[in-house]
């Protein structure tokens, strides 16, 4: 039992270090971890970032409160072809998202955003199926806005706060912010479906592929701030250099983080601006 004591001290002082060398010591930080990259199972990690002051922020998707597409609700150039995809879909009937729900798509989302939605105070944005969820001293300042139509409203407070964007043992793919970067840099967010508290078919906007963004990397290796903490490498940005640097980017080549297949629909209506509705 003191060796395990010993041991759980001894990775609480290494990952303080890590922190600490990123600047993340009392700031608002957006957490994209695996925790398999680690060489032994971290089970305190959420708690060593939220004692160091930290405001953790994570993304934590929720497929399964998608439903069918309605016509009306079915834009042109939305990364869905001609729809019969998601005609054809099967989906979970009545079933309706509410902010109070710890229900997230594990597989694509992760064990982190999944311990963060269970702990007590965590604020979850209103975004049915891409919503974000936040726990420390900043969390509901940074949800509150969020919306089934303002979808990177979390991103944009980060910006504002001038927070950091963290990659535990995953590639850019993960880097939610890439997509709030796409927006500003005039992309819309894609149009996708679920079901209001009175059953009623309402659009939400959701995010995209995200596939090609490591060829982003590039571009942000001046800034990019890296430590290796037991086998995991940790990739570390402030957000607003990430952000303004990939707006850049698909300003001036729209497909510069395409995913490299030709019949993804999402990547080539994205290049063209997203979805054209009203």
């Amino acid at each position: 039992m003191y060796l395990g004591v010993r041991k759980m001290d001894n990775i609480q002082m290494k990952i303080n270090e890590a922190i600490d060398f990123l600047g993340l010591n009392d700031m608002a930080v957006c957490i994209h971890a695996s925790l398999k990259s680690f060489d032994s199972y971290i089970p305190n990690l959420l708690e060593i970032f939220l004692e160091a002051g930290c405001t953790v922020l994570v993304p934590t998707f929720s497929d399964m409160f998608e439903t069918h597409p309605i016509e009306g609700l079915m834009p042109e150039q939305n990364g869905a072809g001609d729809y019969s995809y998601f005609i054809n879909k099967e989906y979970v009937d009545n079933v309706v998202y509410s902010t109070e729900s710890n229900e997230l798509t594990v597989e694509e989302m992760g064990m982190f955003p999944q311990m963060v939605l269970e702990k007590a105070g965590r604020v979850r944005g209103k975004n049915a199926l891409n919503s974000f969820t936040a726990v420390g001293a900043m969390g509901r300042k940074l949800v509150q806005n969020q919306t089934n139509h303002d979808v990177y409203a979390p991103l944009e407070e980060l910006y504002e706060l001038d927070g950091y964007v963290l990659l535990i043992g995953v590639g850019l793919d993960s880097a939610t912010a890439i997509h709030y970067a796409e927006q500003k840099a005039g992309r819309m967010p894609f149009v996708r479906w679920s079901k209001d508290p009175a059953g009623n078919t309402i659009a939400v906007r959701a995010g995209g592929c995200s596939d090609g963004f490591e060829k982003l990397s590039p571009f942000l290796s001046t800034f990019e701030k890296t430590v290796t903490v037991f086998g995991s490498k940790w990739r570390c940005y402030k957000i607003r250099e990430l952000v303004n640097v990939c707006e850049k980017e698909f300003r001036e080549n729209a497909n510069v983080a395409h995913c490299g297949d030709p019949r993804c629909e999402r990547c080539n209506d994205a290049a063209k601006g997203g979805p054209i509705w009203f």
